[in-house]
């Protein structure tokens, strides 16, 4: 067994038992580590109570390292992460678009972590006023959650899983400065892989759904929605995060035209890594659209200090 399931069973015996002195050794593992220590998940009973085939949503029943369908669908175990990506291939172009973006997400993000350049400090004071504004309430599916760095803005003990195609995110190295920001990351992260268009849960089942700088992403926002609305409980609400076009006042600055002519010339000259792969560029006016034509009605706005309100978060409600 490697490092960090070592840690990972550490956690989840603690968890189960309630030993405080368990729970210690663990931290200290991970301290003993910094710089080199990687996040510890599983998939609680809760979870897997609720979790279904992304294609009929019927119930999966485990074999050996594979998760089965009722229609003999087979879904890997990889490491001890669920794998329930249903589109695999990356067949047409808008599939390859996302795929190639994914991927160059992916390339970014091991970079950042094998570097340390990341500032979790401000990143999360940037947050703040957020989650004051629009707290996320009861249980959580974090669509394109990643690493569960939500956690740190949520109740201790509420219920939380995070779904992202990123499966390979718990092999990346974390530096001291990660776990000194995000501490709650040393328990264990509920995580299970899939894409946000065929979600791998029973129906009517959390009571928030979050969706942080990722909707724009998607092969398709309104099937994303669609999915959301129908995992949703009657009452609960989907909260949305995203940098849209224009801003709060709906017009780019000088400084954001200036930026894209820049990206245009050095993509034309092949520095594909500077290239724009978001699948969607909405102004605020079509992300509200948007929202209420997959059936929700919209109930607040907030727009992110730190991101001179640039970033706007929209809460909606399913009734």
């Amino acid at each position: 067994m490697n490092g960090f399931a070592n840690l990972t069973a550490l956690y989840c015996s603690a968890i189960r038992g309630n030993r405080k002195g368990t729970m210690q050794t663990a931290e200290k593992a991970i301290e003993r580590e910094s710089g080199s220590a990687t996040i510890p998940f599983t998939v609680a009973p809760w979870v897997q109570e609720i979790l279904r085939d992304p294609l009929s949503k019927s119930v999966l029943r485990v074999e050996g390292d594979w998760l089965v369908s009722d229609y003999g669908r087979r879904y890997p175990i990889r490491d001890g992460v669920y794998d329930l990506r249903l589109l695999t291939t990356n067949c047409g172009r808008l599939s390859q678009a996302w795929a190639e973006g994914q991927t160059e997400y992916e390339r970014l993000s091991n970079r950042i972590a094998s570097r340390q350049i990341e500032n979790y400090e401000e990143q999360r004071r940037g947050l703040e006023d957020v989650y004051q504004e629009v707290p996320i309430i009861g249980r959580c599916l974090d669509v394109g959650g990643n690493d569960g760095r939500l956690r740190a803005f949520l109740a201790e003990g509420q219920e939380y899983v995070s779904v992202d195609p990123f499966i390979n995110i718990f092999k990346e190295p974390r530096p001291r400065e990660f776990w000194d920001v995000y501490r709650v990351r040393r328990q264990p992260l509920n995580f299970v892989g899939a894409i946000a268009e065929h979600l791998p849960f029973d129906s009517r089942c959390f009571d928030t759904v979050h969706m942080r700088s990722v909707l724009d992403h998607f092969s398709s926002p309104e099937l994303a929605l669609r999915e959301a609305f129908r995992v949703l409980k009657p009452g609960g609400n989907v909260v949305i995060g995203l940098l849209v076009k224009g801003g709060r006042t709906g017009r780019d600055g000088s400084f954001t035209v200036s930026k894209e002519i820049i990206r245009a010339a050095l993509v034309a000259v092949r520095f594909n890594s500077v290239r724009d792969h978001h699948i969607w560029h909405p102004t605020y006016n079509d992300l509200c659209a948007l929202v209420e034509a997959s059936g929700f009605v919209l109930s607040k706005t907030h727009w992110q200090k730190s991101e001179h309100h640039r970033v706007c978060y929209v809460k909606a409600l399913k009734v």
